[in-house]
């Protein structure tokens, strides 16, 4: 008996199929000998090849689309995300406060939650950014003023989003995009009055008559309202409108400077403004805190940090992990001197200290996960600043033959500049000399450089000892100005 041919597994494309297949039948068919690209022989063999290739391509990618480091689609991401318990943020909305004041003279004028206060028209974004007011306030009479926050965003109110057709594991997409996570309110007509259904992280912890709902996203960052089966959440009666109601908005977009947002936008507001400086300018602060929705790789570093804090807070792990899958937060670290008193300091997605909105919310999340008679504390992080070389001690830089003194010294401070920027630092790191050193010679055009200083801002500005932030502490650019430059041109 023949010996059984071996199986090259290798041949997963269309040369390597070719070519096992022409080996195979030179064994099979010793007679045939094939003589060109017009031998039939030939043709079904390209032909089949060409097919195991498509093959071999859709099951590579099947096999990677399956797994959260491989996967490139975000519908893929999205469901693996599902499946180890993380929903993506949607994106955080920005806020702020804006200040009113009445006419002068006047009467008190009631502005209630929800007023909205607008940008100019901002040409990248073919629209106004709108804002509303967080809660009711009354402006004094008189030209009196009030202070109120303000969170970005527009409130789409009961908007009817289908009707029950009685089955299990009914979903409904909301027609806005993006909603705000955590707003969502859903309604459903009960023959003469709406009863509201309660959201709820899992399904699966609802009891067969709980009348739940839960959200989902999809690829193209719409929201689902999903309901239960009647074994775990109830079913809505058949033929019953669903309503619901939610913030429209979110993003890094509406983190504007201060005097940007101007105007309200309601008109059955008279006899009240937004107050305005000596100068013209309006009174209402710096919106921040906003932050665009979470990308595929925030989706692939987060999902599994909430899936080994498995809904709980015991290490400190534990604690910086779960705060760095909220949304708005991009930097986490967690301190603890006693197992009582948990200290988290975070960073927001504009590298600064997060809206007090956010950080109470973080606490919040944090506190309810933790174990009892565990206090946690959340706030931001303190900026020190590095000095690289002083007035007495510059950094000597020497230049290439050719180069242009001023370019390289640009071209050294923006290196600098990168090295400590906010994409390049965390909480606690240490800095060496050598980290300069390596920095600047990575220059082009560089040909030596000495550095006779490198010191906290807020430390004694000699030696070059290394820096270490405390876990509370990040670096940012000090003085890099102290530069003297020699070789070169000019």
């Amino acid at each position: 008996m023949a010996d059984t041919p071996a199986v090259d597994y290798t041949s997963r494309d269309y040369e390597g199929f070719k070519t096992s297949l022409l080996d195979f039948a030179g064994r099979a068919f010793p007679q045939w000998v094939p003589s060109s690209e017009g031998d039939f022989g030939v043709l079904l063999i390209e032909l089949f090849s060409y097919l195991g290739d498509n093959l071999s391509y859709y099951g590579d990618r099947l096999q990677q689309e399956a797994f959260l480091p491989t996967a490139t689609q975000r519908l893929s991401l999205l469901q693996i995300a599902d499946l180890l318990g993380y929903q993506p943020s949607n994106g955080v909305p920005a806020t702020g406060t804006v200040t009113f004041q009445t006419s002068n003279p006047g009467p008190a004028v009631l502005v209630p939650a929800g007023t909205q206060v607008v940008t100019d028209y901002i040409d990248t974004i073919d629209s106004p950014i709108t804002y509303e007011t967080d809660t009711d306030v009354t402006v004094p009479k008189n030209g009196g003023t009030a202070v109120v926050s303000v969170t970005q965003g527009v409130t789409r109110t009961q908007v009817n989003v289908g009707t029950s057709n009685g089955l299990p594991v009914q979903e409904f997409r909301l027609p806005d995009v993006p909603v705000i996570g955590g707003t969502v309110k859903v309604y459903v007509d009960n023959v003469d009055s709406l009863t509201e259904w309660t959201y709820i992280d899992y399904l699966v912890d609802a009891e067969p008559a709980d009348r739940v709902f839960t959200t989902y996203l999809d690829d193209a960052g719409s929201t689902w309202i999903r309901f239960g089966d009647n074994l775990n959440g109830a079913i809505p009666t058949v033929n019953l409108t669903v309503y619901a109601t939610y913030r429209v908005g979110g993003g890094s977009v509406g983190n504007v400077n201060a005097g940007v947002v101007n105007a309200i936008a309601s008109s059955t507001l008279p006899g009240v403004t937004i107050a305005t400086n000596s100068d013209g300018t309006p009174i209402t602060s710096a919106m921040s805190g906003g932050a665009d929705p979470e990308t595929n790789d925030q989706i692939r570093a987060n999902a599994p940090r909430i899936f080994r804090t498995q809904d709980r807070c015991v290490t400190l792990a534990d604690f910086s992990d779960l705060a760095l899958t909220l949304p708005g937060i991009v930097r986490a670290n967690a301190v603890a001197s006693t197992y009582t008193s948990i200290s988290v300091f975070v960073i927001g997605s504009d590298g600064g200290t997060p809206s007090a909105t956010t950080l109470q919310s973080v606490q919040d999340t944090l506190q309810a996960k933790a174990l009892a008679g565990t206090t946690v504390t959340v706030s931001g992080p303190t900026t020190v600043g590095v000095n690289v070389g002083n007035v007495s001690n510059p950094i000597v830089v020497e230049c290439w033959p050719r180069y242009s003194r001023a370019s390289v010294l640009y071209d050294v401070q923006q290196a600098l500049k990168t090295m400590l920027s906010f994409a390049n630092v965390d909480f606690g790191m240490r800095l060496t000399l050598s980290d300069f050193y390596k920095t600047i010679l990575a220059v082009d055009g560089v040909r030596y450089v000495d550095i006779p200083m490198v010191a906290r801002a807020d430390a004694a500005q000699t030696g070059t000892a290394d820096i270490v932030m405390r876990a509370w502490e990040i670096p940012k650019v000090g003085n890099i100005s102290s530069i003297t430059m020699t070789g070169g041109i000019g």
